[in-house]
């Protein structure tokens, strides 16, 4: 029997090929999982949908193969992962960016839109691409006229950095909310990225929503 309570899950797998075995544990409890930096070739999007026999899927490549040999280790790249026994009803939405990806969801007379973003690094050189990306993920919003809007992934946006300041003014603009930072305020010892190189810990990949979004949270881990 429906709940009415849905399990959503973002995840920088670095490598959904390596990750494959963590990813099939996050089926087990999720029902949406937002996936960053697949790293699949375009020819090798089909992997997704081998993950979980009961989910279906959507990602991008953002590796460009019409240039010939490939050079260095592939990179980027974003999925949806949805269990298509709870969300029948779902449609691909076109982004036209390698960064983002989005389903459209109709659900007990609801639509709901699901995106899963990966932002560039917080670095000065990245900064008009972060903003493009933000005003992409606004005009998806906006052309697709829904009820819910829930905007997962890895948004390279610590709250003590430069990229947090954008988003945040970004947000407020738009009235999205920061699920992360909000649910977590006064939390010292929360986070949500541990680095592989030196273990530090810090929150950079905060989940956003429109009102109608926020207001169907019933807790965050």
């Amino acid at each position: 029997m429906d709940s009415g309570i849905y399990n959503f899950v973002t995840f920088n797998c670095k490598n959904v090929k390596r990750s494959v075995e963590g990813i099939r544990e996050l089926c087990k409890r999720s029902d949406i999982i937002a996936l960053q930096e697949t790293w699949l070739l375009p020819s090798d999007l089909s992997y997704l949908c081998s993950i979980d026999c009961e989910f279906t899927s959507t990602g991008t490549s953002a590796i460009d193969t019409t240039e010939g040999i490939l050079r260095g280790r592939p990179h980027g790249g974003v999925a949806i992962l949805w269990r298509h026994s709870v969300f029948s009803n779902v449609v691909v939405v076109p982004c036209d960016n390698p960064r983002i990806c989005a389903i459209k969801i109709m659900l007990k007379g609801r639509s709901i839109l699901v995106m899963s973003v990966y932002m560039p690094t917080d670095m000065s050189t990245n900064l008009v691409e972060f903003t493009d990306i933000l005003c992409s993920v606004s005009a998806i919003i906006d052309s697709n006229n829904v009820d819910c809007v829930y905007i997962m992934g890895d948004f390279n946006a610590h709250p003590t950095e430069s990229f947090f300041k954008e988003l945040s003014i970004f947000c407020e603009e738009q009235e999205w909310t920061c699920i992360d930072i909000e649910m977590l305020k006064g939390s010292s010892n929360c986070f949500t990225f541990v680095s592989e190189a030196h273990g530090s810990k810090v929150v950079s990949r905060p989940r956003r929503t429109n009102k109608d979004g926020y207001s169907s949270f019933t807790s965050f881990k």
